[in-house]
């Protein structure tokens, strides 16, 4: 073994979120190369973010504990590092930009960058600009963060990145909220910093497409962080498709290969059609979120004063036109930052908006704005993209059982809590069911969020990026959850996707947003997802 050509070096790597605890890692052994692009892939839970945290140094620094084994970067002990010691070595971006952001704007993000790494004054506008140029965020930069949607802050942080300029970049999910277009225009950029710059690349992936004919490595985790397999090409990725249908991982033309049974496309979406679960006609949503204003008897007061005059630049929807049909599932496609969250949070009655909303429920047609926003949360329910937003409660079966309690109140406890058991069994959480939600992985959160909001019984229900982190297995059980409710129940169902597989397997309408209004789509191309497993000279059938 040559350190020097390794740029971190598990061996025997062991840890525990409590003292005396079950491991999360057990006695792991793996050797990410220097200057070389390696991807890690395994099933939700098996340990990968947790790994990322080692290697970068916030783990057991900042809680958890180290049980055997040790971690060197670039030939030094992670944890006999300081943050300074380690900052121009390794830099991550986490799963959650949100957890990363200590200022207000990119520019202010990038300016505390440099402050903390001692970046003489009079070079910090230029080198800010300079990085927002390489990563395509210039025009973010003094946007307010907390406005841009979920790509929009992945790109934001990664500037950052790239303006520390570590030798080694770490990144979780780095493609779970952009566009398959940005996803690309990424990959060039990690093809360039790795292989003409020389940077170590290590990528967490649940989906290897985005870097068939450009990673160097491919590492398959089990349980308990386990190598189950290596892989340094296309091919040999392929033979290792016997252990990705066993660990439940998504490989190439996996949703192709899925049929739900019950999709039954729409094409036909007209006012005159078989009804309509939502109607939008000449919605205008502001770029801007504007807050929907009461009076003092907690009345909406002008809701969409001053929206109808916005030029189509102040907006992210200008007068536009949808029908969604009811009791089916609707995909919202769209470039990151087209609008998808805006749209959903209008509809959570979260944001004003221009132009008329029409929901169908059990009371008949009603215009959105004239719903009590009381009733309209029995009514419309979300599942958001960052599900740590919307736990109410420190345990993962009653996080269920509350909905399920206003669901079916004539319901015992014990009855309640056996209901949520069976529910939480569907989607792999049973074994988690005395966790507080916040010790799940980002993709476990997910599939809790979703199962919390489908047992409140809610008509419409809006899913905003459901499946992003997710392995294959976990997220067909949850989309074969929604369906059975959709099928059964008549719910209607709104979600937003980048996974074009994932809705050409079980979306009935999809739409995709551009220039500020609704395309209905009647065939979605899924790039690589069609094309089997991809090289860099040709193409490899699955």
């Amino acid at each position: 073994m040559m350190t020097d050509k390794n740029a971190i070096i598990c061996e025997n790597l062991s840890f525990s979120y409590f003292e005396n605890g079950d491991s999360v890692l057990e006695n792991v052994s793996l050797e990410i190369p220097a200057g070389k692009m390696t991807v890690i892939m395994g099933s939700s839970g098996c340990g990968k973010s947790t790994m990322a945290s080692l290697m970068c140094g916030l783990l057991p620094e900042n809680g958890g504990f180290l049980t055997g084994g040790s971690l060197k970067l670039f030939g030094r002990d992670v944890q006999e590092m300081k943050p300074a010691a380690r900052t121009p070595l390794v830099s991550m971006m986490f799963q959650n930009p949100d957890l990363q952001f200590c200022m207000s704007t990119l520019r202010e993000e990038l300016y505390f960058c440099m402050e903390n790494t001692c970046v003489e004054r009079e070079l910090m506008a230029e080198k800010a600009i300079n990085a927002a140029r390489v990563i395509g965020t210039e025009h973010l930069l003094d946007r307010k963060l907390f406005t841009l949607s979920g790509g929009e802050k992945q790109r934001a942080i990664l500037t950052c990145i790239h303006l520390l300029d570590a030798k080694c970049i770490i990144l979780d999910e780095p493609f779970a909220n952009l566009d398959p277009d940005s996803s690309k225009e990424l990959i060039r950029l990690f093809d360039r910093l790795c292989h003409e710059t020389g940077k170590t690349i290590v990528a967490i992936d649940h989906m290897s497409d985005h870097w068939l004919g450009t990673a160097d490595r491919f590492v398959l985790l089990g349980k308990g962080g386990k190598v189950l397999y290596q892989a340094e090409s296309p091919e040999q990725l392929r033979e290792a498709r016997p252990i990705f249908k066993e660990q439940g991982i998504a490989y190439p033309g996996i949703w192709r290969e899925t049929a739900s049974g019950q999709r039954k496309e729409v094409t036909d979406i007209t006012a005159g059609n078989a009804g309509h679960g939502v109607y939008f006609h000449k919605l205008t949503v502001p770029r801007e979120p504007v807050r929907i204003r009461r009076d003092f008897l907690g009345r909406k007061k002008n809701p969409a004063a001053g929206i109808g005059e916005l030029s189509e630049k102040e907006t992210l929807l200008y007068q536009a036109e949808a029908y969604i049909p009811e009791g089916k599932i609707t995909a919202i496609l769209g470039k990151s930052g087209c609008g998808k969250t805006s749209l959903l949070m209008t509809l959570l009655f979260q944001r004003a908006y221009g132009g008329n909303i029409t929901i169908r429920s059990e009371d008949g047609d009603q215009e959105m704005i004239r719903i009590r926003k009381k009733v309209g949360f029995s009514k419309v329910g979300m599942a958001f993209q960052n599900p740590s937003n919307q736990f109410i409660t420190q345990n993962v079966t009653a996080e269920v059982s509350d909905g399920l309690g206003r669901r079916f109140p004539e319901d015992t406890k014990e009855q309640t809590r056996e209901k949520a058991l069976e529910l939480l069994d569907t989607c792999g959480l049973k074994a988690y069911r005395e966790f507080s939600p916040y010790m799940l992985s980002q993709g476990q959160q997910r599939r809790l969020a979703v199962l919390a909001v489908l047992a409140d019984g809610q008509k419409l229900l809006l899913l905003d990026e459901p499946t992003y982190g997710q392995d294959y297995r976990s997220a067909r059980a949850l989309m074969d959850q929604v369906r059975k409710r959709v099928m059964e129940e008549g719910l209607t169902v709104i979600m937003t996707t980048h996974d074009v597989g994932l809705c050409n397997a079980y979306a009935d309408v999809r739409y995709r947003i551009e220039d500020r209004n609704f395309v209905l789509l009647k065939d979605v191309p899924s790039g690589n997802e069609d094309k089997g497993w991809k090289n860099g000279c040709g193409e490899v059938t699955a």
